[in-house]
C-alpha cells in the first residue's frame, strides 16, 4: 500500500510538471486585426496581442517587439485580418521588392476619391488631352476630345500626407506602390498634373 501511495504521488507530481511546462510554453505574439496591403508600413492600430503555443518552427513575432514593427517594417505580402504575424511576412522599412517602385503624387480635388488612406488599392489613370497619344494602353474617350488611359490596374496607397496648417484640404499628397515597369509613365503623367486615382474594392 505504501508503494502504491508513493506511485500515485509521483504520478500526480509528473502530471503537474507537464501542465506547468505546457502553460509555460505559451508566449505573447502579434495578431493582425485588419488587412495590411503589400508594401504598407505596419500600422499600430492593426495589431493585437494573442497567446500561442511556443513553436520553434514558427517564426512568430513576440508581442514585446510590436514597437519595432511599426517603425521599421512593412508588409512583404498581403496580410489578411486575423493572421498570426510571422517573420517572413515582413520586410524592412523600404518595403520594396525588385519589381516595385514608390511614386509620389500631388493631386487636386477631382483627381482622387475622398477618404483615401494607406493600404487602399487604386487604379492609376492618365487623364487629359495628351493621354490618348502618349499612353501605352487603349484610351477611353472623354468630353472635348480628352482621353483616359489606365497606367496601373491595381496600385497600393503607401502613405497619405496630412496637409500642414494653413494648407488647402482640397489637394492631396500621397505615395503609391506601383510596378517598376509602370513607374516612368506614372511619373511622366504626374509631372503634368494629369493623374487621377480610382478607388478599387478592398480585399476581404
Amino acid at each position: 500500500m505504501a508503494i502504491l501511495a508513493l506511485l500515485v504521488v509521483l504520478a500526480c507530481a509528473l502530471g503537474s510538471a507537464v501542465l506547468y511546462r505546457q502553460a509555460g510554453g505559451r508566449v505573447s505574439a502579434v495578431e493582425v486585426t485588419k488587412r495590411i496591403a503589400p508594401g504598407q508600413q505596419i500600422p499600430a492600430d492593426a495589431l493585437t496581442e494573442i497567446q500561442v503555443a511556443k513553436d520553434s518552427t514558427l517564426k512568430i513575432v513576440p508581442w514585446e517587439q510590436r514597437s519595432i514593427l511599426t517603425s521599421k517594417y512593412s508588409a512583404a505580402v498581403e496580410i489578411p485580418a486575423g493572421t498570426l504575424l510571422t517573420g517572413p511576412m515582413l520586410t524592412d522599412a523600404a518595403g520594396l521588392t525588385g519589381d516595385q517602385s514608390v511614386v509620389g503624387l500631388s493631386l487636386k480635388s477631382g483627381q482622387f476619391p475622398p477618404g483615401l488612406k494607406a493600404g487602399d488599392r487604386v487604379r492609376v489613370m492618365w487623364v487629359g488631352r495628351d493621354a490618348a497619344t502618349k499612353g501605352t494602353a487603349s484610351p477611353a474617350a472623354g468630353p472635348g476630345g480628352t482621353g483616359a488611359v489606365e497606367l496601373v490596374g491595381s496600385a497600393t496607397v503607401r502613405e497619405v500626407f496630412k496637409p500642414a496648417n494653413g494648407e488647402s484640404t482640397s489637394a492631396l499628397s500621397l505615395s503609391v506602390l506601383v510596378p517598376a515597369s509602370s513607374s516612368g509613365s506614372v511619373v511622366q503623367a504626374a509631372s503634368s498634373g494629369d493623374v487621377a486615382l480610382v478607388l478599387l474594392a478592398s480585399a476581404k
